[in-house]
Parts: C-alpha cells; sequence; structure tokens
C-alpha cells in the first residue's frame, strides 16, 4: 500500500501544487480586491441591477455586507473549476488511465488486490481535495489578516422629513483604512470551504465511478465533464426561469451554496453547524449547510462502493 501510495503521490503532485497555489492565491486577491472598493459606492451601484438578482449566487442584501461579498469568491469559476479538475482528473485516472497507459495490468501481475489499488487512488484523491478545500480557506484568511478597507465617513447630518438629510458641515468625507479582520473573521468561512470539500468529494466519486467502468481515461473525462456542465446550465435555467425552477431539485449544484452558509454563520451563528433550519415554531424549514454537505458526501461515498463493486468484478481488457 505504501508504495501505491507514493506511485499516486508522485504523479499527482504537480497538479496538486498547481491547483492549490491557484486557490490559494485567487482566494487572497478576491478578499484584497474587495477591500477595494467602498461598500456604500458598492451598493449605489448594485442597486442598479435588481432585476438580475435571481441569477447571482446570493441575494443582493447579502453582498452589502464584507463577509457576504467575500464568500462569493468560493462560487466564482475559479474556485470550483480548479476543484473540478482535480476531482476528475484524479478520479477518472485509478482504472481507465492506468488501462490506457498499459500499467494496469502490471500492477495487478504483483501481489496486490484489486480493491487495494483503488483504496490507493481514493486516498490520494480525497486527502488532495481537503487540502485544496484548506488552500482556499487559508487564502481567504490570509487577504483578511493582510488587508485594509477604505471607508468614508460622511460629515455630520440631520434628517428631514420626506427622507431628505441636511448637512452640518461643508467639509469633505473623510476616508480611513480599517483592517479587514475587524470586519469580517475567518471562522466564519468554513462552512464554505467544507462545502467545497463535500463537492470536490462527490465529484472525485463520480469520475472513479465512470473510470471503473470505461478503459479509455478520454472518454471517462468527456463524460464527467459533460455531466458537470449539463447540472451547471441546469441550475442557472432553474434559477432564471420561474417555470423551470424544478431543474434546481435535480442537479446536485442545489447543494453547493458557501455564500449562503457564510452568511448563515455571519448572521446566526448556532445553525452554522446544523443538519436541518428551523423556524421560531420549531418547524422544519430547509437542510442547514452539514445536511447539504452530508447529501454530496453521501452520494460521492456510494458512486466510490459502487466502483469498487465494478472494478473487482469486470474482465479487464489486455492492453493495447
Amino acid at each position: 500500500m505504501r508504495a501505491l501510495l507514493k506511485k499516486n503521490i508522485a504523479e499527482s503532485r504537480l497538479l496538486f501544487l498547481a491547483c492549490a497555489a491557484a486557490l490559494f492565491a485567487f482566494c487572497w486577491l478576491y478578499v484584497w480586491l474587495v477591500g477595494r472598493f467602498s461598500m456604500s459606492r458598492f451598493q449605489t451601484v448594485l442597486e442598479q441591477f435588481r432585476e438580475y438578482e435571481r441569477l447571482m449566487p446570493v441575494p443582493f442584501d447579502q453582498l452589502f455586507t464584507y463577509a457576504g461579498r467575500i464568500a462569493v469568491a468560493y462560487t466564482e469559476p475559479v474556485v470550483f473549476v480548479c476543484m473540478t479538475i482535480w476531482a476528475i482528473s484524479r478520479g477518472s485516472d485509478c482504472v481507465s488511465g492506468e488501462l490506457g497507459r498499459g500499467t494496469l495490468e502490471m500492477l495487478l501481475a504483483q501481489p496486490v488486490s484489486r480493491l487495494k489499488l483503488l483504496a490507493s487512488h481514493i486516498v490520494v484523491t480525497v486527502t488532495g481535495v481537503a487540502l485544496l478545500a484548506a488552500a482556499a480557506w487559508a487564502g481567504t484568511c490570509t487577504g483578511i489578516a493582510m488587508t485594509t478597507v477604505k471607508e468614508e465617513i460622511a460629515p455630520p447630518s440631520i434628517k428631514l422629513p420626506m427622507g431628505f438629510e441636511l448637512p452640518l458641515s461643508s467639509a469633505e468625507p473623510e476616508t480611513v483604512r480599517t483592517p479587514m479582520s475587524e470586519l469580517v473573521a475567518g471562522n466564519d468561512f468554513l462552512p464554505a470551504a467544507v462545502n467545497l470539500f463535500a463537492l470536490g468529494f462527490f465529484l472525485a466519486g463520480l469520475a472513479t465511478l465512470l473510470s471503473s467502468a470505461d478503459r479509455y481515461r478520454w472518454r471517462t473525462i468527456g463524460l464527467a465533464v459533460g455531466l458537470f456542465v449539463v447540472q451547471f446550465v441546469m441550475k442557472i435555467v432553474g434559477k432564471a426561469s420561474d417555470s423551470w425552477s424544478w431543474l434546481l431539485r435535480c442537479t446536485w449544484f442545489r447543494a453547493y451554496e458557501p455564500a449562503s452558509f457564510v452568511t448563515l454563520a455571519v448572521r446566526h451563528p448556532e445553525s452554522a453547524w446544523s443538519f436541518v433550519l428551523r423556524n421560531a415554531e420549531g418547524q422544519f424549514t430547509d437542510l442547514g449547510p452539514l445536511g447539504y454537505d452530508l447529501i454530496l458526501i453521501s452520494l460521492g461515498c456510494a458512486a466510490f462502493i459502487v466502483a469498487a463493486l465494478i472494478f473487482s468484478r469486470r474482465d479487464l481488457p489486455a492492453p493495447l
């Protein structure tokens, strides 16, 4: 098992380092960009696009806070595409990749069982998924610690009837710099990182399942990417049209809502790690962050189990 783990780590280390560096740098840069824009001006601009609010990952009201704006980084294509690249590339390599290279027959000629071979791939893949999610969270925390926010303090004024304000001074607004760490906490973004891990875990299981039943890695990757694109389009169409909203119940992206989980952690810390959400009367309203994470992780575990059953029973073709 140790030799198999070393082999898989050596084959995947460059891909992992590239994805981890991209996630860390992007999440850090995203926090810096958020700190560059004044919250008041950002809110004024965003109000002009209320009609497109349904296409955003979170309601506009959540974007009017620094935590909500930073959390949107986990819904950006760079983040989940990096995770998808790692999960699908490593998951597709476990069987169809080894078959395509002609190395599977040589590996199984050694005193190694099929399940042990598959388990070594899964351990490296899942460990990489966890470390990539940690890299994204570490980038966010680093950005929070290193970024300052420019805020404008308006001169004193009094409110008049009909919503008018009368300034009491002709001075220009004062600009101050506030550390981002005083406005948001890094721990509030842990639910988003865990949700990212759950998505990567599921995608790794899906790619492993497809790989266990195929002999060509290019076809395995094509099927996995095709399913990913179809599911993503279903989410966009479901959010854009009320008549197609039922599509949201048919896509795994319904369980990937990191920005909403961060807002929940900020506003209701007691619900940040809950499986279900209940209203004041104790009635069920929705699944909590851990509830959605459990759906993705359960689907990933089921995919890994089915992949193991298929790989342990199938006839392996001779290498070409």
